[in-house]
């Protein structure tokens, strides 16, 4: 029973999600939208921004579009809402009225007191209904300055499809605009009006994406443009801030010489700053365009105990230089997005802090989070962009890509008293191996096992890590009668940990993987004479163009011969390549494969008795 309620509970959570999905699809329409930017000769510039869009199910006003939000820095910026109004089912006009206009602060700024300038209009619309159509048309006007230059990134598509897009950019007439077209095929019309060059980029019948698992911005289409002639002219404004000059108060140095005086090695004082900047200064997830990609020094931030994510990267590399490890931010830019030509910060999608350790071993850390491992092993695939002022063109770092592997070898034992005891053999490789962790403790390898008695730990690297594990893991099954069911261990870091089961039925999208890996599990289960395997003996064999996967199962004599094994060849899953993908996954995560059942013989012999 156990068995069979777990499948029809899935298979109702699987159908019940396919119709969310289907139903999200068909909430609402953009009938029209209309994005507009406008540098004027001053350097001021305006976004006009005009949609209409039509409900088509209750939750599109109850939960989806039945507000906006439009965030601003008044001290920077005006908004003006030029028209606001809905047309009921029935043709009927409705306009906004004066008291579903409100001001508020920002969420994101709410617990950041250097931000609490800026505001949100919450525009309320009204005269929702199923089929009305919501008209909103604003302008926000910034001054010169704000910016570092003027620059944009649109996205084409949205979560409901779109009938018709229109972005259009004005520049003056001596002027060029450079811009960067992603995923999509679609040149602007160039045309030449008062004294302005316009380009007008035009999309229709856009289709929505759904945000699913796998789904990848990168693969979305997207559009970057800048009046800057090239991303030097916008890179070096930008370092140029005085927060690039990496002040530091007495307050700081004292930190950094205390945490020299506690730690051991360059690897743990870094790790130490790394904790002491993620965890005891707080994050203020403030986008940059928001800010006008300006920035705080590191003295106002650790003063403030509280930062943007750029904010505390800066912060970080600060106090890494006063250890002596070389800290400097970067900026990671998806490679698909880096061109030199166009001088736009938005393709920045992060920053990090690069410092070098030891003999010059380069580390790549979080100012937001504690990590396992040196993040260059997730990097790839990424321009790393460094942030300083003082060098005289950019520079740039790509990582190489270290497929990550686990591999798990278990000899075990299985007693009387259902205890399982053994030795498991344990290798993890790049991204999924947690060398920071296991070189600030050593037990940090008993994450890895259920029961975990004693670690010997035969290697440690940057790249690579193995140890063994002496394991006595009692209550290892659960038993239904005269059933013994046991799940085949897996590693935390392993596909399994991605939280996905399923392909979405109908879905079109590429499937983005988290990472190429190699997972590969076997075990010996040496078995009681009273223990006998009823599990239906396996041999599954599969090598195609995505990856190759290995399931196996049998017993030979008292011991039983589990494999699991599983390996990717792409990160990037084509639609044209789901049914190979399928063929691999469904396979994976059939729950059937990852379970062992016994049955216990003598039990079963009483009570025929």
């Amino acid at each position: 029973m156990k068995t069979i309620s777990t499948y029809l509970s899935f298979f109702v959570f699987l159908l019940l999600f396919q119709v969310t999905i289907s139903a999200e699809e068909g909430d609402a329409v953009y009938k029209k939208i209309v994005h507009e930017y406008t540098l004027n000769p001053d350097g001021s510039s305006e976004y006009r921004e005009y949609k209409e869009i039509k409900l088509l199910s209750h939750l599109s006003f109850h939960r989806m579009y039945g507000e906006t939000f439009i965030i601003f820095d008044p001290a920077y910026q005006e908004l003006e809402i030029n028209e606001a109004y809905t047309i009921m089912a029935d043709g009927q006009r409705v306009a906004v009225p004066d008291n579903a206009f409100n001001e508020v602060l920002p969420r994101a700024a709410s617990h950041a007191p250097a931000y609490n300038r800026l505001r949100e209009m919450v525009v309320t619309h009204t005269g929702l209904e199923v089929g009305a159509t919501i008209y909103l048309d604003y302008t926000l006007k910034t001054k010169a300055g704000f910016m570092p230059a003027f620059m944009g990134e649109e996205f084409i598509k949205d979560i409901v499809p779109i009938n018709e897009r229109q972005v259009i950019i004005r520049i003056p007439a001596d002027r060029e605009l450079q811009y960067k077209v992603l995923n999509i095929r679609t040149a602007p019309e160039v045309s030449l009006d008062k004294g302005m060059n316009v380009y007008s980029f035009t999309f229709r019948d856009l289709s929505a994406y759904t945000r699913v698992w796998g789904t990848d911005n990168e693969l979305l289409p997207r559009l970057f443009f800048s009046a800057a002639k090239d991303l030097e002219r916008v890179y070096f404004p930008f370092v140029s801030q005085p927060a690039f000059t990496y002040p530091a108060n007495p307050e700081m140095e004292r930190a950094v010489q205390k945490i020299k005086e506690e730690e051991k090695d360059d690897l743990q004082v870094a790790l130490a700053l790394q904790k002491l900047v993620s965890n005891d200064i707080a994050t203020w997830n403030i986008s940059l365009e928001y800010t006008g990609f300006k920035c705080r020094s590191p003295v106002e931030v650790w003063n403030s105990n509280g930062g943007t994510k750029l904010e505390k990267t800066i912060l970080l590399a600060t106090l890494l230089q006063k250890a002596r490890l070389s800290g400097v931010p970067i900026a990671i830019i998806p490679e698909k997005y880096y061109d030199r030509k166009v001088g736009s910060l938005y393709i920045i999608e992060d920053f990090a802090v690069q410092a070098k350790v030891g003999m010059g071993e380069r580390l790549y850390l979080s100012a937001t989070h504690s990590q396992d491992q040196n993040m260059s092993f997730s990097l790839a695939g990424n321009k790393l962009l460094i942030l300083d002022g003082a060098i005289e063109s950019l520079r740039t770092f790509e990582t190489e890509h270290v497929p990550a592997q686990i591999i798990y070898h278990g000899d075990f034992i299985n007693d009387e008293n259902e205890k399982l005891t053994g030795k498991l053999h344990v290798k993890l490789t790049g991204a999924v191996n947690p060398y920071f962790s296991l070189s600030l403790d050593t037990a940090y390898a008993k994450r890895y096992g259920s029961g975990v008695q004693d670690v010997n730990l035969i290697k440690l690297g940057s790249d690579e890590s193995i140890f063994d594990l002496e394991m006595v893991k009692r209550e290892a099954f659960e038993q239904y009668g005269d059933y013994i069911f046991m799940n085949i261990p897996t590693s935390r870091s392993g596909i399994s940990s991605w939280g996905f089961s399923y392909i979405e039925s109908g879905r079109q999208t590429p499937i983005k993987l988290k990472e190429l890996i190699h997972e590969q599990y076997h075990y010996m289960i040496k078995l009681p004479d009273s223990l006998e395997l009823i599990s239906s003996n396996v041999d599954i064999n599969i090598d195609n163009a995505i990856g190759k996967l290995k399931i196996s199962l049998r017993q030979e004599g008292n011991t039983v011969y589990s494999t699991r094994e599983i390996e990717f060849k792409k990160d990037i899953v084509q639609f044209s390549e789901f049914a190979a993908f399928n063929e691999l996954w469904q396979a994976w995560m059939n729950p059937h494969l990852k379970e062992i059942i016994l049955k216990n013989k003598e039990q079963g012999t009483r009570n025929k008795e």
